[in-house]
């Protein structure tokens, strides 16, 4: 019903205008502004389209002209034949792929940045979360590359999985001391007890220690941290979740503790400076291409304790020699999980 009544009032379009503050930035938006409703019901206010998501609020929403973009500022309401609408969500992977795109203005009414919406902007340099935002959502700022910091205020209660992925300058993700949900130390993103780590920015570089607090590597956590040479796990951690260590290219060698179980799925994919790893003996499972790609590792040996290998485990290891301290029998090997490693032999 509301999507048939935004259609019908293309004829009072010239009533269509943006309410945002400050004077300047309202008159910027009404000077020449283009405006327009399209079959669905979407509204296009210059430069952005939006959704109407309710009676009272509107979501921004994906359009291919914003490639074009270089500087946004999202106004906080917009106006339509008399009906304000407050702009509450930046929608899926709205600005995603606007690589000209240097400068935006996010305005204190929203609550949510949803999945991908500014990933690969890679020439934003930095970005304001206003104190109303709740949730920031997947890979919401994946590869912007050109990111140096991030603040979290005391709104946020869920990020999303590798929210800040592959931020290559990325250095700090600071979280405010009254944030009930997260907390930062070093620049370095963690549950609020420091329990789990969540994100460690891909511009940390050298050698990096796990605090002894962490029970948890989260998915992504070290996510394409090119730049670290040596990550210091304590015993207090018992569980590396999937891709925890994805393409950290310069990582050479690294030690699991003993209170580790299992090794999930690409939880050192590509890790192609890898040279040395011990598998403890309480490893019981290696996950779907947990050491795929990882092309400088010469030898392994796989305890006793594993009686599970997943697909394409050791995929493309081509300079490995791997001993399993058991019988195939007594061994579940996924497909191809030796696919073109130098060797493999079974001790019993």
């Amino acid at each position: 019903m509301l999507k048939k009544l935004l259609v019908s009032l293309l004829s009072a379009l010239l009533c269509v205008s943006v309410v945002a503050e400050p004077e300047t930035q309202l008159k910027e938006n009404q000077n020449g502004t283009d405006v327009k409703i399209d079959g669905n019901g979407d509204v296009f206010v210059s430069p952005l389209w939006y959704h109407i998501s309710s009676d009272s609020t509107a979501e921004v929403i994906k359009d291919d002209s914003y490639k074009e973009l270089e500087s946004v500022v999202i106004p906080s309401q917009i106006q339509i034949a008399g009906r304000v609408y407050s702009v509450t969500s930046i929608g899926d992977n709205v600005f995603s792929v606007c690589l000209r795109l240097t400068s935006i203005s996010i305005p204190s009414s929203v609550t949510s940045i949803e999945d991908g919406a500014f990933s690969h902007c890679v020439g934003l340099k930095n970005i304001e979360i206003p104190s109303s935002v709740i949730s920031i959502g997947y890979e919401a700022f994946y590869d912007c590359s050109g990111l140096t910091h991030i603040e979290i205020p005391s709104s946020v209660t869920n990020i999303e999985k590798n929210a800040f992925g592959s931020c290559d300058v990325l250095s700090s993700i600071n979280v405010v001391s009254d944030n009930s949900i997260y907390s930062s130390e070093d620049g370095v993103l963690y549950d609020k007890n420091k329990r789990k780590l969540i994100c460690v920015p891909a511009g940390k570089n050298g050698k990096f220690v796990i605090p002894s607090s962490v029970t948890s590597i989260g998915n992504y956590a070290f996510m394409y941290c090119r730049g670290l040479t040596s990550i210091e796990i304590p015993s207090s951690v018992t569980s590396i979740e999937n891709e925890a260590f994805w393409n950290c290219h310069s990582l050479t060698s690294i030690e699991i503790p003993s209170s580790v179980t299992s090794i999930e799925n690409d939880v050192f994919w590509n890790c192609c400076g890898l040279t040395r790893i011990r598998i403890p003996s309480s490893v019981i499972s290696i996950g779907n291409y947990a050491f795929s790609d990882c092309g400088a590792l010469t030898s392994i040996k796989i305890p006793s304790s594993v009686t599970n290998i997943g697909v394409f485990a050791f995929k493309n290891c081509k300079n490995l020699d791997v001993i399993i301290d058991n019988s195939k029998e007594n061994v579940s090997v996924g497909e191809d999980a030796f696919d073109d490693c130098k060797s493999v032999k079974f001790l019993k």
